[in-house]
């Protein structure tokens, strides 16, 4: 009778867990630094969260560990750090002073990014184009919130202010569980093959962040959130001067056969 042994299992195999776990913590530090009054700590947390989650399925997928049971957590430790999060910060940053409509504002955020998390979740196997996303990803939106906070981390008591920060959370949210398509910057920049055009934009990013990163981590950030909508309208454009040159083309040729 034969008996098998079972291979001892790679602790390799836990490190993208790990990084989602650490994800996750940065988040649970995030809320923590917003209840004590930290907006900027809280912000920060959030962007090293965000590294974090891009650095595991980068793991996953070069140690070929990628899971079910990953994807879940991922999800869960992202709901967290990204959406729950940002809503509070956003929220003790310049929405108190609109009291239940600024609860309604903050829980949209939350909302939109919990709905953005699930459809990944249930499209991830069936997405055509791995270059794109659709609709802006929610650690996206909660860098861009982020970097609004970080450029001026000192609480905003004002109503207008609440006012201009209730549109944006609404365009935001809007994007988020919108059918617009993203480009996967990772993608772009790690997984391609290194050519001058992205070893140039990778040094541009580098460079950014050393001398004035939270200028160029908002202006960034912005842009992402910006190109969807841009490139959405221009692709637009593009197909209707396309359909009517197409159907001119026949009226051309009758007139021509006159």
């Amino acid at each position: 009778m034969k008996v098998k042994i079972k291979k001892p299992v790679s602790t390799i195999y836990f490190l993208p867990s790990l990084l989602t776990l650490t994800n996750l913590f940065f988040g649970f530090l995030s809320l923590t630094s917003t209840f004590y009054g930290r907006s900027r700590w809280a912000a920060l947390w959030i962007i090293f969260a965000a590294c974090l989650d891009g650095l595991d399925g980068l793991v996953a997928r070069a140690t070929k560990t990628s899971s079910d049971f990953g994807l879940q957590l991922d999800s869960l430790a992202d709901a967290v750090s990204f959406a729950i999060s940002t809503s509070l910060l956003i929220y003790f940053w310049a929405l108190k002073p609109a009291r239940y409509a600024g609860f309604f504002f903050s829980f949209l955020f939350a909302a939109a990014g919990l709905l953005r998390l699930a459809r990944f979740n249930v499209k991830t196997k069936s997405v055509p184009d791995k270059r794109y996303y659709q609709g802006l990803t929610v650690p996206s939106a909660a860098i861009f919130m982020a970097s609004l906070v970080i450029f001026r981390p000192a609480p905003n008591y004002d109503l207008v202010p609440a006012i201009y920060l209730a549109l944006i959370v609404v365009a935001i949210s809007l994007l988020m569980v919108s059918s617009i398509r993203y480009r996967n910057f990772i993608n772009y920049f790690v997984i391609r093959p290194i050519d001058i055009k992205s070893a140039l934009a990778l040094a541009g990013v580098i460079g950014g962040l050393l001398f004035k990163p939270k200028y160029f981590i908002l202006i960034c950030f912005s842009l992402n959130a910006l190109s969807g909508p841009v490139s959405f309208l221009v692709n637009s454009l593009k197909k209707k001067w396309l359909k009517k040159r197409q159907a001119e083309k026949p009226l051309k040729a009758a007139d021509l056969n006159h």
